[in-house]
């Protein structure tokens, strides 16, 4: 009796742990007022640029459209929130907003050069975008990240 006692435990306080930790993630990515979008977008970036690269080492470029989805999807929303005159917040250099966007774009633009290379199975432009790319994050990253 005592065994199923003390796994019921265990399994109470892991959905625990569990909800304490997944409601601190969020809450970080969630500021007050609102969702943070810019952070949207890095976190969707994340996942994209690895599988990028898995395209880039293994050598599959198919994979590389489907990789983007989120990426895109998350770009939308800044772009409808800069549009509408939502508020875009950076961990710093806020007065520089207007820089950051065309940063932004142009990095976009760049995603969208990756991506038809890897539609027309253009392996080496695939690896010279993702590298360009990959720059591109660290500048930024420079200028508007604590």
């Amino acid at each position: 009796m005592r065994n199923k006692k003390t796994v019921s435990i265990i399994i109470f306080i892991g959905i625990l742990s569990i909800l304490v930790i997944g409601t601190s993630i969020l809450s970080q990515t969630k500021p007050m007022g609102g969702v943070n979008l810019v952070k949207e977008e890095m976190l969707a970036l994340d996942p994209a640029f690895k599988k990028v690269i898995d395209a880039v080492v293994l050598g599959n470029m198919k994979i590389v459209k489907p990789a983007l989805a989120d990426l895109h999807e998350a770009r939308e929303e800044v772009e409808k929130a800069i549009k509408t005159g939502q508020k875009i917040t950076l961990q710093k250099n806020q007065d520089k907003l207007k820089e950051f966007i065309e940063l932004d774009d142009k990095f976009h633009e760049e995603f969208e050069a990756l991506e038809k290379a890897a539609e027309a199975g253009n392996k080496k432009m695939v690896k010279d975008q993702t590298h360009k790319l990959l720059d591109a994050c660290v500048v930024c990253h420079e200028r508007f990240k604590k």
